[in-house]
């Protein structure tokens, strides 16, 4: 008799067209997943109230059909990553722009900005604050190949973290600046579902869900560790495959960019790179939930709503700057670039938080060992559009296909 290993698991997901109708066998994308409970079945226990002779209970029954679970995996560009976000963001990627400089006229750099002479950034290319940027072809070559976060945004200029550039104010017409893809939230929320399949290779047998709406992601960051992502998710039902009808997906698509870590992240927080986080968790949550009906052990659908965002941070406390951000309720920006060690440009993730306040702050009065270690809790809100910013809770931009 076979066994299954515990590791020797193959999650693959796809869209799919009608929700809880198996999506095709083609096509499919492979989570690269860490230690996951992963999805299950579960039925509503259905308990007689009849009154026996005999002092006993009867038998229950077996009713209404939900799944849940979630998986857990370390943050890479690409696949299942950039699938699932789309899902959580109810919305569309925006794919990459490239923007010549000869269409802005020309270009100079200084050593946080580039500077068009003509066109619109903003109006007529699109550019926002929280978007990833490279430049190709410029003349000077140590600006080319870096992934360039926009800090602010006008007609004009493009405002990037000090030292983001080597500053040149010759005219150059004749490169591409490139905005990576993004995600943003749209005015009208797109829902996708999933058919996503849990493959026991060892044995030949799959499990596949059907109905999967991704209802949550939890992020976290932390020194000397993998970065992340804890995807959860609500589906229909459950199809039970045997040996010789699994896997049902053929050949899912496997990425192999590199696992991203904390270490090699760059992060800015009111306006400042910051360098004192010792933990940056983010959390996007739908609330969601099946609806039982009579005649049927399965939902006509899952019903996902409102999404909120919020987040922690710990950090080593060197002043009182946070504690007169939270007295005072007063919003900022926060935004995380992760990005692999190599590369030109390196491939890369980022995540921008145009609104944030601090909602809690605690820090233990001392005594132990090392730094004295703050607490922030993060309440986040929608920010309507402006100049220069999307209308969006958050921007999230890759360099994936």
């Amino acid at each position: 008799m076979t066994y299954q290993t515990s590791s020797r698991v193959l999650v693959a997901l796809k869209r799919e067209t009608t929700a809880g109708t198996a999506a095709t066998t083609t096509g499919a994308t492979q989570m690269r997943i860490i230690s996951s409970p992963g999805l299950e079945l579960k039925r509503a226990q259905v308990q007689s109230t009849e009154k026996r002779t005999d002092g006993l209970m009867t038998m229950g029954r077996l009713g209404y059909k939900s799944v849940e679970g979630n998986y857990a995996t370390e943050i890479s560009v690409g696949g299942a990553f950039d699938m699932i976000v789309e899902a959580i963001m109810r919305s569309t990627w925006a794919t990459l722009t490239n923007i010549s400089f000869a269409s802005m006229t020309s270009i100079t750099t200084g050593t946080n900005q580039i500077i068009a002479n003509g066109g619109d950034w903003v109006g007529a290319q699109g550019i926002r604050v929280g978007d990833i940027l490279t430049l190709s072809n410029h003349s000077t070559a140590a600006n080319n190949g870096k992934n360039l976060r926009v800090i602010a945004a006008t007609s004009l200029t493009l405002l990037l973290p000090d030292g983001s550039l080597t500053a040149d104010a010759s005219p150059d017409a004749t490169g591409t600046l490139t905005r990576l893809k993004k995600v943003i939230n749209g005015a009208t929320p797109t829902r996708y579902a999933h058919t996503i399949e849990q493959y026991d290779v060892d044995t030949d047998l799959s499990e596949l869900f059907l109905g999967c709406r991704a209802i949550s992601l939890a992020l976290s960051f932390k020194p000397g560790a993998m970065a992340t992502a804890t995807w959860a998710f609500l589906g229909m039902d459950r199809t039970v495959l045997a040996s010789g009808s699994s896997p049902w997906f053929t050949s899912p698509t496997l990425t192999t960019s590199l696992g991203l870590i904390a270490d090699d992240s760059s992060i800015r927080k009111n306006g400042a790179a910051v360098a004192t986080f010792t933990g940056f968790d983010l959390t996007f949550e739908i609330t969601a939930k099946g609806e039982p009906t009579i005649g049927s052990l399965v939902t006509a659908d899952i019903f996902d709503n409102d999404l909120k965002v919020s987040g922690s941070v710990t950090g080593l406390r060197s002043d009182f700057a946070n504690l007169t951000l939270y007295d005072a309720e007063t919003e900022f920006e926060i935004s995380i670039l992760l990005q692999e060690p190599t590369g030109s440009p390196p491939a890369c993730v980022s995540f921008f938080i145009p609104r944030v306040k601090i909602s809690a702050l605690s820090a233990p009065v001392g005594g132990g060992d090392g730094a004295k270690i703050e607490t922030l809790q993060l309440m986040v809100g929608p920010k309507a559009a402006a100049t220069g910013y999307d209308g969006t809770i958050a921007n999230i931009c890759s360099s994936g296909a």
